[in-house]
């Protein structure tokens, strides 16, 4: 076979496999993006419930029913979001540890040893990135989490004694909702900011910065 074709076979092999990984990097980006949307969409359904929890205590109508009834749709759909999160982290982690596993793959292949330990050291930064904004976003999950167990047993508490003497017994328990409410908000809020971050760093296609 002539040198000029057998180095353009060549070409397209290196190029096949360097492609791979870029990609599974792209994927993973994409996987933190979706991570840092899912905890924007959780913060937002736990501000709606957290809404309709207060506006049952703090303004109890003469029909309790109504109101209890829409903190109760809202409990649902928070729950369901939370069900979600869960399912993004998963896709977060799994991508992650595919695009990793496949640099370390790719590492061996490098013969010059110069090349192989800078990629090396950016592997490692790499990961030490992904590590921290997949853990925030776990603690946050696990903050929300307990959150809405706590929110869920306020909501039998409220079916079973939906008077207005078993609203004003909640209210203390209310009031320790709303204090965590604020430190899971913080740590949605963090977990997001990181996760993008992330995205923006592992992507092959980041977008321009501002000028």
């Amino acid at each position: 076979m002539p040198v000029l074709a057998t180095l353009a076979l060549g070409g397209v092999w290196l190029a096949g496999c360097s492609t791979t990984v870029y990609k599974q990097g792209d994927r993973a980006a994409d996987s933190a993006q979706a991570a840092a949307i899912q905890a924007q969409t959780e913060s937002q359904a736990l501000a709606g419930t957290m809404a309709t929890l207060n506006n049952l205590v703090d303004k109890p109508a003469p029909d309790l029913r109504l109101p209890f009834q829409s903190f109760s749709a809202s409990m649902e759909g928070l729950v369901a979001t939370l069900k979600q999160g869960g399912v993004s982290g998963d896709h977060l982690v799994r991508s992650n540890a595919i695009f990793l596993a496949s640099w370390s793959k790719d590492l061996t292949t490098i013969t010059n040893a110069d090349v192989r330990s800078r990629s090396e050291a950016r592997r490692t930064e790499v990961s030490k990135q992904i590590d921290a904004a997949t853990a925030r976003y776990k603690q946050a999950q696990d903050a929300l989490r307990s959150l809405v167990d706590y929110l869920q047993d306020i909501r039998r508490a409220l079916s079973t004694d939906l008077t207005q003497g078993g609203v004003e017994a909640v209210k203390p328990l209310v009031a320790n909702a709303n204090a965590t409410t604020s430190k899971v908000q913080d740590a949605l809020t963090q977990a997001s900011a990181a996760l993008t971050s992330l995205s923006t760093q592992m992507s092959s296609a980041r977008p321009p910065t501002a000028k």
